[in-house]
């Protein structure tokens, strides 16, 4: 793939995501892109920080139990605990 071909489906996905959380295969569907490619931009997207697992839940096209997930920073849910213990100090 190219890199405006890259470009062009990663914000389509990304736009898609940010109307409310959806399965990959929802968003794969509702984009005509394949469900292999949303994936890889799921997972760019999860390292840059800019998409959330919102909930996990039934996929409503396989019925099958799937993440769904959102680029709405609003409904991101609080940051994971990074200390184990009180008083834990941060590793280095």
């Amino acid at each position: 793939m190219d890199s405006k071909t890259y470009q062009t489906q990663l914000r389509r996905v990304f736009l898609a995501f940010k109307e409310k959380p959806k399965t990959r295969l929802q968003v794969a569907n509702e984009c005509n892109i394949l469900r292999g490619n949303v994936c890889y931009f799921v997972r760019d997207l999860k390292r840059r920080k800019q998409i959330a697992v919102i909930k996990t839940g039934k996929d409503p096209i396989t019925k099958h139990k799937a993440e769904f997930l959102s680029t709405d920073k609003d409904l991101f849910p609080p940051e994971m605990q990074t200390k184990m213990f009180e008083g834990e100090k941060d590793a280095v």
